[in-house]
Order: structure tokens, then sequence, then C-alpha cells
């Protein structure tokens, strides 16, 4: 009922246009010399603007009848003049697709409206889950990290009940190693795709003041760092911060004897389609050829890492420069699948000391 008193609302309304706009033709008709057909098609698209095309056509028809008693006396409908009678039945059939037109482009315009709001409310949603996906990412880091951490707090209580020096050394290299797994999931991040990736510069400058405040002590050796922010998928990252522990572990374990003063420098940088990771130190070096053809844990998990990563190790002395390098060269997270060794294959690399 109110649907329909608003639509006669809006003819009534229709008919009050049109009859302004006849008053103002009569108005304006002596001195303007024209058809009074020009001061109907305002009316016609006021009429379909503010209501709707019915209002539109209503205010056409009526303009019509205006206009054929405008042309003929009033006691006649019909208009005479074929010239008169065109110029009416061009101005009705105009009208009526006035009105038409302004009706679509309102719904053409409600139809926009409605995309945008559509398009808001989607992106809206996006951000929520994406909002949601970094919460629930951060809370299963956060508990990974505290679990990680009990197994560390546990390691070391291990380590001071043990007085196996070899056994001490074992459990102190793998609390370390849980530690870096720790510190990548401390750095974890939401990526494109939802994907989890941690920034290299953040990570390998604090794993780097790590080891050296627990390995350095009082004796005068640096570590220095220039590695370039770029985003590793999280198991490159892991693999990444594993060759680091275990090269710069070595390197200040072993490099300077006899309290030897020197620096272990660490850079990671991007060339062109890879990543050039390099432990370089300035201690005492080593001898390649004097070197075991298999080493330890530590040396076995830095080629298992590098394999992983789809890369290229080599550990040789410095050109020209006392010391050792240490270098794993390995393709993007998008090449390195394709890099990967065929089963029953595998990847050369010059591996000494």
């Amino acid at each position: 009922m109110l649907h329909r008193r608003s639509r006669w609302v809006g003819y009534l309304a229709a008919l009050v246009i049109v009859g302004v706009a006849y008053a103002a033709g009569r108005w304006a008709w002596p001195s303007m010399q024209v058809y009074p057909f020009f001061f109907y098609f305002p009316a016609v698209f006021l009429s379909a603007v503010l209501f709707n095309h019915r209002a539109g056509y209503v205010a056409a028809v009526a303009a019509a009848v205006l206009v054929t008693l405008r042309l003929e006396p009033w006691d006649s409908f019909w208009i005479a003049q074929p010239r008169d009678q065109f110029a009416w039945l061009a101005f009705l059939i105009f009208s009526l697709f006035l009105a038409a037109l302004v009706e679509e482009l309102r719904r053409s315009l409600h139809r926009t409206r409605c995309a945008e709001h559509e398009a808001r409310a989607a992106e809206q949603r996006a951000c929520a889950a994406e909002e949601q996906k970094d919460l629930f990412l951060r809370e299963a880091v956060h508990r990974f990290k505290n679990d990680l951490t009990i197994v560390a707090s546990l390691l070391r209580t291990q380590e001071r009940r043990i007085g196996d020096g070899a056994a001490k050394t074992m459990l102190v290299n793998t609390t370390n190693r849980v530690q870096v797994m720790a510190r990548v999931h401390d750095r974890l991040r939401i990526g494109p795709g939802a994907a989890a990736e941690v920034n290299t510069r953040e990570f390998i400058e604090e794993l780097c003041a790590d080891l050296q405040a627990s390995l350095v002590d009082l004796r005068p050796v640096a570590v220095e760092v220039r590695a370039e922010p770029h985003s590793l998928p999280h198991d490159q990252a892991v693999a990444v911060g594993l060759i680091i522990n275990e090269a710069v572990t070595n390197a200040l374990k072993y490099a300077f004897p006899d309290e030897r003063s020197g620096t272990v420098s660490v850079s990671f940088v991007r060339r062109g389609p890879e990543f050039l990771l390099r432990v370089k130190d300035d201690g005492i070096g080593f001898d390649p050829e004097r070197a075991p053809r298999a080493g330890g844990i530590g040396r076995r998990l830095v080629q298992s890492m590098a394999q992983q990563l789809g890369g290229q190790l080599t550990v040789e002395p410095d050109e020209g420069r006392p010391g050792t390098v240490v270098s794993v060269t390995f393709p993007q997270a998008s090449d390195a699948r394709a890099a990967e060794p065929e089963p029953g294959r595998k990847r050369s690399a010059a591996v000494e000391g």
C-alpha cells in the first residue's frame, strides 16, 4: 500500500511539473515564436530523474496532450498540419525514450554502486582473512618457538650435568642448532600468497650477534655482517641459518687459536637469479691437500643443507690471504626445485676441510 501511494505521489508530482512547464511556455510563447515542445523536455527528464520511468511516461503523455491543445483549438484534439503531426509524434516518441533512458541510467548506476559495495565487502573479507591467517601463523610460530626454547633449555640442563667433554660439546652444538631454528620461526612473516617468509638481513644479523655473544667471550675476534634484505621461504631460511651457524661456529672455535685476533665476515647477496652466502675468516686457514675427505656431523649437515637449497658448496682457502672461505650459491625458491639433482645423482661440490 505504501509503495502504491508513493507511485501515485510520483504521478501527481509529474503532472505538477508538466503544469509548471506549460505555464512557462505560455509566458514565453509570444516572444520565442517556437514550438512549445522545448519546455516539456526538461519536465519529462526531471520527472524521470526524481521519481521513475513511469512518472516520466505520465509527464510525456500529459505534455503531448497539452501540446495538442496548444497547436489546435480547445474543442479539437486533432492536429491538422502534417508538419505539426510529425513534430508531435517525434516529441512523444523522444519523450518516452528519454524517460526510459533515464531509468536505464538509474539502474546502471545502481548496479555500479552495488558492484562497488560488493567489491569493498570482498576486499574487507580478504583483508580480514589475511589478518586471521597472519594471526594463526604468529600463534603457531610462537608456540613452536616456545617448544624449541624448552628443548634448548633441557639440552642446556644436560650440558651442566655431563662431565665428558666430547659429549658436552655435542650437546652444545645441538643446542645451537635448535636455537637457529627458533630464531627462524621468530622472524617468520606472511608473504605473497600467504607464504611464510624471513627477512634475510634481520635474521642473519641477529643470528651472528647471538653466535658472537655466546662463542667469542673476551677474545679479540669480530663478526661482521653484510646481508641484503631479501625474503626467503621458511625451509630455505632454516637451511641458510644452519649453514651460517656451523661455518661461524667452526671459524670462531678453530681459526683463531692462542688468543689470536681476527675477523669473521658473513655476507649474503643476490647475483642475478641466484643467492650467494659467504662466511670468510682471516684465521690460520687450512691445507686442502691434508684436509680429511669425510668430516663430522657439522660438515655433513652443511653439505645436506646446501643440497636442500639446490646449490653448490665450496670450502677453500682465501686467495692470497690467510683464512678460509665457505661459499654456498643457490637459486631462488622458484628455481630451486628445477635445480635439484635427479634421484640417484649427487650435485658436484668442492667441499674441503
